[in-house]
């Protein structure tokens, strides 16, 4: 039995077709930065309720129904009454979908003990939001190579190798440039079954297959630097390939081939071939074969890998002072920020004092909502907020 499927999906997703402010304070802020943006909110409520409205009116429970046809299901003046039915509605159907991925995530957790080690860590990491990159089948066999940059894995290129395919089924043919959303991995007797469900196009996929192997590679710790500081696109390759370490080995990872690099030079140079600049393009060639990229569309530092994983933020794990804590968690400045929060994360039980001393004093914006969520569950998880604290995040907080 499958947990995940393209019906739990959708079921999920039409139930959360709509959603609505859910206190009378958050109406309060949406109607007044509205106001001060000269934004028609109600013109804007009404389009979002008409977009969905058929499908809402075949989804909802009937009780539900006159505040769709009435146009008020989304707006400030819908009774208090129903919009808390409304809201809780939807946190059940939120809940049910995570049993459901919980679910999912046991049965996977299972099924990697009778897999190699390489294939165990890649499913200890979520493959959420990977992309397939290449697809490479023969008669008995299928490779999908899957790229992370946009996910959640520490493993930046991913090679899954579904050895003597059994069956496979899919109502869309997987291809280049899916994106995984969720994913299943079973044991049957003699077998493993893998689950995924793709998006653009949208689609459910299974195969089966007598067994699976893995290979992952990451990253240099430097492109991610380069890239969170958006300077990747005027850092030469040549001053690039100078600071990755020579210690490490690295392979050049394209679309097309795959292969070691033997020595960094200011070209690198490959144990099968080599690359060439010509102006706006650069050939690689490996044996007979020879592969062109044209630099504005494919930057060569993207296709260097390593099999060494580097942490390129493990300075923010460095712990603040304790006497530095309450100063630098307020502070303006990001990174001590990040190092303060950290700290105060990994330590609430002896921080507890100062934690809920920085609570009270945050101001919370819109923009640090989403940061003081994660922070004010697990504090609150933990068992040292403050009542005072704990009513001033009430909102945020999920009350078991």
């Amino acid at each position: 039995m499958w947990h995940i499927s393209k019906e739990a999906k959708e079921k999920f997703l039409k139930c959360n077709l709509l959603p609505i402010q859910e206190e009378d304070e958050h109406w309060e802020i949406a109607l007044r930065e509205a106001e001060e943006e000269g934004e028609d909110i109600f013109t804007r409520l009404k389009e979002e309720l008409d977009e969905v409205k058929e499908q809402l009116l075949q989804t909802l429970p009937s009780r539900f129904i006159p505040y769709v046809k009435d146009g008020t299901l989304n707006k400030p003046t819908l009774p208090k009454h129903v919009r808390d039915d409304y809201v809780q509605w939807m946190r059940e159907a939120d809940k049910e979908f995570e049993q459901v991925l919980d679910a999912a995530y046991e049965q996977t957790k299972v099924a990697i003990t009778y897999l190699p080690q390489a294939v165990q860590e890649v499913f200890q990491e979520s493959l959420h939001d990977a992309v397939i990159q290449q697809i490479i089948r023969d008669d008995k066999s299928l490779q999908l190579i899957i790229n992370t940059d946009g996910g959640f894995s520490t493993k930046s290129l991913i090679h899954l190798h579904f050895k003597n395919v059994i069956s496979e089924e899919t109502n869309h043919p997987i291809e280049v440039g899916q994106w995984f959303i969720y994913d299943e991995l079973q044991k049957r007797d003699n077998s493993f079954a893998f689950r995924v469900l793709f998006e653009c196009p949208e689609s459910e996929w299974t195969i089966t297959m007598e067994s699976l192997d893995a290979n992952y590679f990451y990253r240099p710790s430097l492109y991610t630097k380069l890239r969170d500081e958006e300077k990747l696109a005027e850092t030469t390759f040549e001053s690039y390939v100078s600071e990755l370490n020579s210690e490490y080995r690295y392979w050049f990872i394209t679309p097309d081939v795959s292969c070691a690099i033997q020595l960094l030079t200011p070209n690198i140079e490959f144990e099968n071939g080599e690359i060439e600049f010509f102006g706006k393009e650069y050939v690689v060639t490996v044996g007979n074969e020879k592969f062109s990229y044209h630099l504005d569309e494919h930057n060569p530092i993207a296709f260097i890998y390593t099999d060494i994983y580097e942490d390129p933020y493990a300075h923010l794990s460095e712990p603040v002072l304790v006497e530095d804590l309450e100063e630098a968690a307020l502070s303006d400045n990001i990174e001590l920020q990040v190092r303060a929060w950290n700290t105060m994360y990994g330590n609430a039980k002896e921080l507890s004092s100062i934690i809920n001393n920085v609570l009270l004093k945050i101001q919370m914006k819109e923009e640090n909502e989403m940061l003081l969520s994660v922070y004010t569950n697990h504090f609150y998880k933990e068992g040292i907020l403050a009542e005072n604290v704990i009513e001033k995040f009430r909102d945020l907080i999920e009350f078991e």
